[in-house]
């Protein structure tokens, strides 16, 4: 750890982040199981410190009390000496556990892409609200997915979809619901059935994500090519630069 990863455990352990601060270290600290890890093994030594200084006071004190005649400075001195010790034991620990890490790996492109995915792409809200121009059929997809039932808004836009006539926005919810499901062949199935126009961006975006998570990296490169000149440019470089 750096001095402001230092830093940062010490407010945290204290209770004095707070705001955006605190908000970001603990979404770190659910993304990263090592942070997580060397603020539990923090904590765990300040609590053995907090622990050892109360009884070392105690018997301080006990001495004192017993023996008057022992000049007042003494107790100070060995608590001084303590602390000395403790602090080397802490930070000989802390040097045992990083050594004991494993090397962390880069993560693989797949790996990177289920990162994606696992986020599903928003409901169709908008299209919600339009009542009388949705079918029945439609409408009851739309609202299983809305759900989080992804099987069930699946198998009800993949059978929509079969329709010769269904638009862009079924199509690329029926890739969605698949995705989620993780139907990845129908998935990129359906994305790409999706015509140029709004949904087009969208739909190559998380084929690419199932292309890269069923292994297809070739085919899934000059998608996030074509990505890197629109909205998702940064996660796009993100992938291509795993993919090197």
């Amino acid at each position: 750890m750096n001095n402001n990863i230092d830093n940062t455990l010490r407010d945290y352990a204290a209770g004095s982040l707070a705001g955006n601060a605190l908000q970001e270290f603990e979404q770190r600290l659910r993304d990263e199981p090592e942070l997580q890890a060397e603020l539990d093994l923090y904590l765990a030594l300040k609590s053995m410190d907090n622990q050892r200084l109360k009884k070392q006071l105690s018997d301080s004190i006990t001495v004192e009390q017993l023996s008057p005649t022992v000049p007042p400075r003494t107790g100070f001195r060995l608590l001084l000496q303590w602390l000395a010790v403790a602090v080397s034991l802490a930070l000989a620990l802390t040097a045992w556990w990083r050594w004991q890490q494993p090397t962390k790996k880069a993560d693989t492109p797949a790996q990177i892409a289920q990162t994606y995915i696992k986020e599903p792409y928003p409901s169709p809200v908008s299209a919600m609200g339009e009542a009388d121009t949705l079918s029945d059929a439609l409408k009851s997809a739309f609202l299983a997915y809305r759900k989080g039932n992804f099987a069930s808004a699946a198998q009800q836009l993949t059978t929509i979809a079969a329709r010769s006539e269904s638009d862009d926005e079924t199509l690329f919810y029926a890739g969605e619901a698949s995705l989620q499901t993780g139907q990845l062949e129908e998935a990129i199935r359906h994305f790409e059935r999706v015509g140029a126009g709004y949904w087009r961006e969208a739909a190559d975006w998380r084929c690419a994500l199932a292309l890269l998570k069923s292994g297809q990296t070739d085919k899934a490169r000059p998608l996030l090519e074509k990505l890197r000149n629109g909205t998702r440019r940064t996660h796009a470089e993100t992938l291509l630069k795993a993919m090197e």
